[in-house]
């Protein structure tokens, strides 16, 4: 199950738990139980007979209609994805104009491998969820961005630090360099998390810290945690958004609270060219920018 597909159910997880309040409310479930049973007598065109058979409340229910709720049943536990896909194109055919309908086809779509179908479901739930502000379009917005983001591969943008690297750094002040120094980092990407690893090594190759960055597709931006050997405040956490200003070139904008309580800002300006990476930090308290740090990174053989 791929990355995207693992976002699909812990996104469908939140809905579904919206789902089950609003089921408990209005007893839909005596019905959703009636439709599985002709789902498995006959099939997904017996759940459409028996459906407008027996569904006398013509009001939208939303995530709670019970051809939404059986066909995540039919995707998660029957594994009959092409049975879910009639029962969404009739919910959709039945709330032309509503939102969730085509978020939820838009989670068949993804499962069938089907993405540019899907990203057009997505989109059009978007545009129709922002046509009503209330819960339930506020969880589908949440959800389309989310799954647009992964589609997008933006978590994987910073995928080309993957890689045993050779770090030459310096380190500035006032301007003027104080320091410099020979390390290397290794760096890692877990695609089924959406994680990025890197372990740094100090200059006698000893470990030294690990950097833990998370993309979080709702808001585009990466949740960082930076744990250093010795470090006697533990762990340091930040928020790093990142932007493509250019063909391999990339802006990161990162930000914490240091050791004095003060709120940090940190841009990270890294230049992608054949043979290394041109990685300049800037920080800024004051919302000036001072040149901090320079890396040159070399890919080892």
């Amino acid at each position: 199950m791929g990355a995207i597909i693992k976002l699909r159910w812990s996104i469908s997880l939140l809905l579904i738990c919206f789902t089950t309040s609003l089921m408990a409310q209005k007893g839909e479930q005596d019905m959703t139980d009636k439709l599985y049973e002709a789902y498995k007598d006959k099939g997904a065109k017996e759940v459409l007979k028996v459906y407008e058979k027996n569904n006398t409340n013509k009001e939208y229910e939303g995530m709670a209609e019970p051809l939404n709720v059986l066909a995540y049943r039919l995707m998660q536990d029957d594994k009959d994805l092409k049975a879910a896909e009639v029962l969404l194109k009739a919910q959709i055919e039945e709330y032309p104009n509503e939102a969730n309908p085509y978020d939820s086809y838009s989670d068949v779509l993804l499962e069938m491998g089907k993405k540019e179908e899907a990203k057009k479901q997505i989109e059009k739930s978007m545009q129709l969820a922002s046509q009503k502000d209330n819960e339930e379009n506020q969880l589908v917005i949440q959800a389309g961005k989310a799954k647009m983001a992964m589609l997008e591969n933006k978590d994987k943008q910073l995928n080309f630090l993957v890689g045993n690297w050779e770090n030459e750094t310096k380190t500035y002040q006032n301007g003027e360099e104080v320091d410099s120094s020979v390390s290397s980092n290794n760096v890692t990407f877990d695609s089924s998390g959406s994680i990025m690893i890197v372990d740094h090594d100090d200059s006698g190759k000893d470990p030294c810290c690990k950097r833990v960055m998370v993309y979080n597709p709702n808001e585009d931006e990466f949740d960082v945690s930076y744990m250093r050997r010795n470090q006697p405040n533990g762990i340091y956490s930040s928020k790093m958004k990142v932007k493509e200003v250019g063909t391999d070139h990339f802006e990161l904008m990162e930000q914490y609270t240091n050791d004095d309580n003060e709120e940090v800002q940190v841009k990270h300006d890294i230049v992608k060219k054949p043979k290394n990476v041109e990685w300049t930090t800037y920080a800024s308290t004051d919302g000036n920018w001072e040149k901090v740090r320079s890396m040159t990174l070399k890919k080892k053989d």
